[in-house]
């Protein structure tokens, strides 16, 4: 359901960027894609349900839009897409779906301030453990406004300082909260491909709504510092940051804890990588559930269920992917560990998938995909594993249109058994210039 306040702000957005798209002081590097389209899908169980299973063929139309400006002291690139879904057997009512990703950046004084902002609006799962089905999508959205001070000490040293303000907003669950952060950031070039450097960094966290007694949501305040050091090799990358973080909340609750990142990324052959992540942070669950829209960090954002508390998240990823002219594949596992510091949801996480992608002709080519999640909630005793398999064809009638078809079977199986299903889908769309027709309920895999 759409309250008038989520329509006033897509409203909002849409009006931003038509102004953007005709603002007269916008130059001749302006890159601009409009797109259109429609799609079909067949389902033997729409509602993803074990028992009663009803099929349903779910129409679609789409519209949307590219915008970019990328030479210039002020940048900026901007994607929005609306899709209408429309269930033909009356399994959910019509859905409407806006979805916004949007980033600014204006270089004020060149090489010493620099502004940013950014508005992502999309869909996530209101419970992450439950089928993605129209009734378990919620509206969300993260506002970023912040600005960079670079003060360059010598040609080797740099001295940086970074206020942000962040709003996030979710259209069901009662966990809005408006963020306020300030990082200071001491970087030194020890060699030509070597730097170290310190972190100091303050975010306060104000929630913005009641808890069902009808009592304001205690503030949270993170306090880090950290020492990073990254590396520059002819065929590898790496990176750590490791350091402290204190955890303040508002009427009592103190922790401190180590946190840390370590990434390397290597060039095995001229067309494969090898991606590791490591990391363990103590965070809030909107920085992370909603950080690959900003700002893209390991782990699926999915994994992650909403609340206030203050979370402990570990996670071990590791990606390999080749990249051949007869064949592109990538696989992918991940190890992560989630604990909540006052809700029963503490869990193990357990991921792994693989893609393959190969071309037929100029104009045709096709992929085939497996990936599976196995989730341990530690709390409440439950498991659920689910998987899915599938395949699709893509082919560009011309420059423009290009259509698609994908078969899938997903299937899920849970110790809580009224979650439990198995379905088939087959899907059709057509586009026509920028964009792709899909299915929000089915974007977070599973």
């Amino acid at each position: 359901m759409h309250t008038m306040e989520s329509v006033q702000q897509n409203l909002y957005r849409t009006l931003v960027f038509t102004g953007l798209l005709f603002n007269p002081a916008i130059g001749l590097a302006l890159e601009f894609q409009p797109g259109i389209g429609v799609g079909f899908e067949y389902t033997d169980n729409a509602g993803l349900t074990e028992d009663n299973k009803e099929s349903d063929l779910i129409a679609i139309g789409y519209v949307g839009a590219s915008l970019a400006e990328k030479t210039g002291p002020l940048q900026y690139a901007a994607t929005t897409s609306f899709n209408n879904q429309s269930y033909t057997q009356g399994t959910f009512p019509d859905q409407r779906y806006f979805n916004l990703a949007a980033d600014v950046d204006w270089e004020v004084a060149r090489d010493y301030l620099n502004i940013f902002v950014s508005d992502y609006y999309s869909q996530r799962p209101v419970r992450t453990l439950n089928a993605n089905t129209p009734n378990n999508i919620q509206d969300s959205n993260i506002i970023t406004l912040g600005t960079i001070f670079n003060a360059p000490i010598s040609a080797r040293q740099n001295f940086s300082l970074t206020p942000v303000y962040r709003q996030y907003y979710y259209e069901v669950l009662a966990t809005d909260n408006n963020q306020y952060s300030v990082d200071a950031n001491w970087n030194y070039l020890f060699t030509r491909l070597t730097s170290v450097g310190l972190n100091f960094g303050v975010r306060n966290i104000d929630y913005t709504e009641t808890n069902a007694l009808g009592n304001s949501l205690p503030t949270t305040t993170f306090t880090n510092g950290s020492v990073l050091v990254s590396s520059q090799r002819k065929s590898s990358n790496f990176s750590i940051n490791m350091g402290i973080t204190n955890v303040q909340r508002e009427g009592g609750g103190d922790t401190t804890g180590f946190t840390g990142r370590a990434n390397w990324l290597a060039s095995l052959t001229s067309r494969s990588t090898l991606d590791v992540s490591a990391l363990t942070n103590l965070t809030d669950t909107s920085s992370v559930a909603l950080a690959a829209a900003a700002a893209p960090v390991p782990g699926n954002p999915d994994d992650v269920q909403l609340s206030t508390d203050v979370i402990r998240n570990s996670l071990f990823s590791l990606r390999y992917q080749h990249d051949h002219a007869s064949l592109k594949s990538s696989v992918w596992g991940e190890y992560r560990k989630i604990e909540y510091s006052n809700s029963p949801l503490d869990r193990i996480v357990r991921t792994f998938g693989v893609q393959f992608s190969y071309p037929i002709t100029q104009l045709l080519s096709s992929s085939s995909y497996v990936s599976y999640n196995r989730t341990e909630q530690l709390d409440t005793i439950r498991e659920d594993e689910r998987y899915k398999i599938g395949g699709n064809l893509n082919y560009n009638f011309s420059r423009k249109l290009n259509g698609k078809f994908d078969l899938t079977y997903r299937t899920k199986e849970s110790t809580n058994v009224t979650q439990n299903y198995k379905a088939f889908s087959v899907f059709f769309s057509l586009v026509y210039g920028y964009g792709d027709v899909y299915r929000p309920s089915r974007s977070a895999g599973f």
